[in-house]
């Protein structure tokens, strides 16, 4: 069931369960996604969520993610060409086998959150690989960044907007459809707004739908805003 919708720009940003509310929607291009896990595990001394609360409907407990992300991963992935997500260290063979693996490497541990030190992450590509299926050459599969995670935003799983832009633009092309079931604060969405997407996101915490709502607009008036710009080449000077 849909509770809200609001669309910004180019982007669907819906307010639900994303297990009921992706089958109401129809095929999309690409999947980028970083399911939730660290924001209310019991015994955790990282509790989170939003005003540093956990999530009202959501604790992942091994048993919760096979009954809500696991599934949901995979009816995604079932509506799209290619998928990336970030499953998680712990969580990663809960997940189906991707098509290929990948890697975020964080070497200066610029994504250390609440619980600790993070060097890297695991990456999981889906589907077809657009840039292979459209003979425009191979990409990586890995991105390595020291760009830190916003901390002014109130989200246990913030990641790097960099890298998500990375994401978005591996598994997709220029005026695409891009869905992300699990929105969170909705970086997701803020990178299809940069690179030129369409974006759909789900979210089921209304703190976190609010502050997508209010980030994706901010996109849109300051699209320089949130990606840092490319620090231009040296010159070599010729002898």
């Amino acid at each position: 069931m849909i509770k809200r919708e609001e669309i910004i720009g180019d982007c669907r940003l819906i307010l639900g369960d994303c297990l009921e509310v992706m089958p109401l929607l129809g095929k999309v291009d690409a999947v980028v996604t970083d399911p939730p896990y660290g924001v209310n595990y019991e015994g955790s001394k990282t509790k989170h969520g939003t005003n540093g609360f956990s999530y009202n409907s959501f604790d992942d407990t091994p048993e919760e993610i096979e009954r809500v992300c696991v599934p949901a991963i995979r009816m995604a992935m079932s509506m799209a060409r290619s998928g990336i997500m970030t499953p998680g260290n712990a969580n990663a063979f809960k997940y189906d086998e991707p098509r290929s693996l990948g890697v975020i490497y964080y070497p200066s541990g610029a994504n250390s959150g609440p619980w600790g030190f993070v060097c890297s992450q695991p990456l999981f590509y889906y589907g077809k690989d657009p840039y292979l299926a459209n003979g425009l050459g191979s990409r990586p599969t890995a991105f390595a960044t020291t760009e830190a995670t916003d901390r002014t935003i109130n989200h246990p799983c913030q990641k790097p907007i960099g890298q998500t832009t990375w994401m978005v633009s591996r598994v997709s092309l220029p005026n695409e459809t891009i869905l992300d079931p699990f929105m969170g604060s909705g970086t997701t969405l803020v990178a299809c707004a940069k690179l030129g997407r369409k974006g759909i996101g789900i979210e089921l915490d209304p703190g976190y739908f609010e502050t997508a709502c209010r980030r994706v607009e901010q996109a849109y008036r300051q699209p320089d805003l949130f990606i840092p710009k490319p620090t231009p080449p040296k010159q070599e000077q010729l002898l």
